[in-house]
């Protein structure tokens, strides 16, 4: 930093070491220090700061680099030369050919591609020819040989997508290459010396708020109605929604937005970034409302009735048991009936025996006769009449009742203009009708970021049929900034290549790719709970000696039945797991939204991931199939908290999820 500061008072170069490399059209050296070289691109009065590195690798990165304007897009690239060695054979007879191994045909998925086609999209000219070449095997070093806008388009080409969809607008003759959308991937202009030094003394708060250019036409897109933005882990999403609220108050004075997700730690830390990203425009902090979304319904809630008198589950499950020995129910038992009410009655909110014949029964394949149906509604009139003898409301009667006052006031009584949501895939049947009602007054009303693959707490159903039409408005991210290639290709394996939602809205998992390459992750099958203790600890010390501070490491563990576990690897390893800057030790539902530079998924054992205790409390055992779906996101969603490096562990034979991510996986 000192050096590139020394360098932007005096361009001249006076008093540093500086110094043309040979070979290397425009690059130049810039000494550090004894080790450390800064690789500068000069271009008449401009000056680059392109790379940096130790000395050898510096100058080797210069010499396989040229910077130059795209022909076509007219964007600066930075393009690594073609290095073409083309061998001779010499072929002696017959027997170079052996007939008894047939060689598998190399599969070429660029093969059929025009260079005008390969040009629309930014693939430079020198490229062009190995690009076709290239095989399928080498798809993932598209990232490491050419620039991003380039690699993505024939990526996802490769993956089934639409090169089309990639076409780069060329940019006006006579126009600035380093202002071109493409460029803003990779550059960044300063003006001056102050502006250089903000940049490089932004704390690393600063640069987690950075919007891709890919992603900034889903913030200032304008829609016609709710949209939704997908995408695997990592992938930016939340990022997104953030740069959204903010632009809906930037751009229309009379916007308020509320900016909210499913629990607390999550919009506390919605809330930092919310501050850092509007730091330069604080006017626009007092429009843009961070809250869990059932706190945002309670303080809805209280000021348009009075506080709500919540109902707890363990209260639900005492009215059922009290019906159960009034006689109702008949042989219905009070698992089934819980579940039936919670994921059914009290979710879609069915107030009488006609709608609950009606419902649809999407995740509980149990179907019941008129005889049930009729046993099972008198249980759940039964439960209704306790709620309201005791004044007691649940989270969906709350959420019905606040739909039902805007229906009948107007939206003019909501606070709110615009609703941006994250971590939309968990939102509970109440919550989309809620909003569906709350978005009506505007086109681009509601903004729903989720992962379909991260769905952990709630079965899945239609949002169209509550008033969430989304489709042609759902976008899907395929660049993943936070996770290295190596975990997130071991996370994808516990999940298909495409999720279909209710909607019937196709999320493909294919052509997400990451932009940084790691270590690979680690499984460990370990003899008991001791042995795996100890080859944690040996994980956290390893994690300590490469500096990843302690409250950038997570232990994560199925249910707080582990934690003691993740506690005694901890003290193993001579950490304090009590430290409130020390290693997080959090459940993998607690670790949601959040990310850690190392991750640790202890306790994968046989008869924990996944729960035993929830698979025995299902009512029917035709629904093992979504309970056993939700626990394999849940270890998804653990493994995808980590950026650099992952650790999953527990007691052998371990959970049969891990069978899935073993394949390629060093144990």
């Amino acid at each position: 930093m000192q050096a590139a500061l020394r360098y932007g008072k005096d361009p001249a170069g006076n008093g540093l070491q500086m110094h043309r490399i040979d070979g290397a059209e425009g690059f130049w050296s810039l000494r550090a220090n004894r080790d450390i070289r800064i690789i500068l691109h000069k271009d008449g009065d401009a000056t680059t700061l392109a790379y940096v590195d130790h000395h050898d690798d510096a100058y080797a990165w210069a010499n396989r680099r040229k910077m130059v304007a795209h022909e076509r897009t007219g964007a600066m690239q930075i393009v690594e030369v073609v290095e073409r060695i083309e061998e001779i054979s010499v072929t002696n007879g017959p027997e170079d050919y052996p007939l008894d191994k047939p060689e598998s045909p190399v599969v070429q998925p660029f093969w059929v591609l025009t260079d005008d086609e390969m040009l629309d999209v930014g693939v430079p000219r020198d490229w062009l020819q190995p690009v076709r070449e290239m095989p399928e095997d080498d798809l993932e070093t598209l990232f490491d040989k050419l620039p991003a806008e380039a690699a993505e388009a024939l990526y996802d080409f490769a993956t089934g997508g639409k090169l089309d969809d990639h076409i780069a607008v060329p940019a006006t003759p006579g126009s600035n290459p380093f202002v071109h959308p493409d460029a803003q991937r990779r550059f960044r202009i300063l003006d001056n010396i102050e502006e250089l030094q903000a940049a490089l003394d932004a704390p690393f708060e600063k640069w987690a708020v950075f919007l891709h250019p890919a992603q900034r036409e889903l913030v200032e897109k304008k829609v016609n109605g709710p949209t939704r933005v997908t995408g695997s882990a990592g992938t930016g999403k939340t990022i997104v929604a953030l740069h959204r609220a903010v632009h809906l108050v930037r751009n229309d004075d009379a916007a308020n937005v509320l900016l909210t997700t499913f629990s607390k730690k999550l919009a506390e830390a919605l809330e930092s970034k919310r501050d850092i990203l509007t730091e330069a425009e604080p006017e626009l902090r007092s429009r843009i409302v961070v809250l869990p979304l059932d706190q945002a319904a309670i303080e809805l809630y209280t000021s348009v009735h009075s506080q709500p008198n919540r109902a707890s589950p363990s209260q639900i499950r005492a009215f059922i048991k009290e019906a159960d020995k009034a006689g109702l129910g008949k042989a219905l038992s009070i698992e089934f009936l819980f579940e039936e009410w919670d994921e059914l009655v009290d979710a879609w909110g069915v107030s009488d025996p006609d709608q609950y014949a009606a419902i649809p029964r999407t995740g509980r394949r149990t179907r019941l006769g008129a005889q049930q149906r009729e046993a099972a509604w008198s249980v759940f009139h039964f439960v209704r009449q306790r709620l309201e003898d005791r004044n007691l409301v649940t989270w969906a009667m709350m959420y019905g009742a606040l739909t039902d006052w805007i229906g009948q006031k107007g939206l003019d009584q909501l606070p709110y203009s615009h609703i941006v949501v994250d971590e939309a895939q968990d939102l509970t049947v109440a919550q989309v009708r809620f909003l569906a009602q709350a978005g009506q007054n505007r086109k681009d009303a509601l903004f729903l970021a989720g992962d379909i693959g991260q769905r952990i707490f709630r079965l899945p159903f239609s949002w169209a049929k509550l008033g969430i039409d989304i489709r042609g408005r759902s976008h899907s991210l395929k660049v993943n900034y936070r996770t290295s290639h190596q975990i997130r290709a071991m996370a994808d394996r516990l999940l298909p290549p495409s999720i279909t939602d209710m909607d019937g809205i196709e999320e493909g998992r294919r052509g997400t790719v990451s932009v940084f390459d790691g270590v690979e992750p680690t499984v460990v099958l370990a003899k008991d709970e001791n042995d795996e203790c100890a080859k944690v600890a040996a994980w956290l010390e390893s994690c300590i000696e490469a500096d990843i501070a302690q409250s950038q490491i997570g232990l994560l563990v199925r249910s707080d039945g582990q934690l003691g576990r993740a506690r005694n690897a901890a003290k193993a390893a001579g950490l304090d797991p009590r430290s409130e800057n020390g290693v997080a030790i959090i459940t993998m539902h607690d670790a949601k939204g959040l990310e850690f530079r190392a991750v640790a998924a202890m306790a994968c054992d046989e008869d924990v991931l996944p729960d035993p205790t929830r698979l025995a409390m299902i009512g029917d055992p035709a629904e093992m199939e979504t309970a056993f779906e939700t626990e394999r996101h849940l270890l998804y969603v653990a493994c995808t908290r980590a950026r650099d490096k992952l650790l999953v562990s527990g007691v052998s034979p371990g959970s049969e999820f891990i069978d899935d991510i073993l394949a390629k996986v060093a144990s």
